[in-house]
């Protein structure tokens, strides 16, 4: 399927159906929907997964300013065709999942973040001597039946934004339930400051179909809106 978000148009991707609440999945830094194809999400519900701006069958982005905020834009569109959903988000795609949590808790239940590729950006302090090795490109208008790519900007300045700490923090405080997982690894500076907020629960070392079933059972928890 595709949508709109701006002047790009997206490639949203239905991976299972099935009744009950949605799933959105967001890939990671230079991924796309067609990672998780194959994968085997034990959800009761439709399974849907989005190419971001500047990757897989999605159009690229004028001037190449790629913001993790554009892309929480994207994931808010295909909102708008799925309706309420929960997400998953891996690396990059783990703090789009973040931003969209807050920003749309009113159709967000809960978010589940995993590592991945473009997970810790470029730090949570400007860094004012970065240099974006990109030639300026044309934007692309793909379709469907393109081959997915990913916008060399796209992977340049995703992979060094930045993301304050505190920024992270106040947002996870507005979620209505994040859940994220460890594998003993060390962790940025805005993941561990979601991780200190009240409310925010972390898995360690579990799969990804215990991931679920934990989000899951704390969505169900959670007091039902007025």
């Amino acid at each position: 399927m595709e949508l709109q978000s701006g002047r790009t148009k997206l490639r949203l991707r239905e991976l299972a159906g099935g009744s009950g609440p949605a799933l959105l999945i967001l890939h990671a830094l230079g991924g796309s929907a067609d990672d998780w194809a194959a994968a085997d999400f034990p959800w009761q519900g439709p399974v849907h997964a989005l190419d971001f701006s500047g990757h897989g069958l999605s159009g690229w982005v004028h001037g190449g300013g790629y913001t993790p905020e554009l892309l929480a834009a994207d994931a808010d569109a295909a909102l708008g065709v799925i309706g309420e959903a929960n997400l998953v988000g891996f690396g990059l795609g783990a703090y789009v999942a973040l931003l969209l949590a807050a920003g749309r808790k009113d159709r967000v239940g809960g978010a589940l973040l995993l590592p991945g590729p473009g997970l810790d950006g470029g730090g949570a302090e400007p860094e004012f001597n970065a240099e974006f090795e990109v030639v300026p490109t044309a934007p692309k208008a793909r379709s469907l039946r393109q081959t997915p790519a990913v916008d060399a900007a796209a992977r340049a300045r995703l992979g060094l934004d930045m993301r304050p700490a505190d920024y992270a923090r106040q947002f996870a405080a507005v979620a209505r339930c994040l859940l994220l997982c460890e594998d003993g690894r060390l962790r940025p500076p805005w993941w561990r400051a979601v991780a200190e907020v009240p409310g925010v629960e972390r898995l360690h070392r579990a799969t990804l179909a215990d991931s679920l079933n934990r989000l899951r059972a704390l969505i169900d928890a959670l007091p039902r809106p007025n």
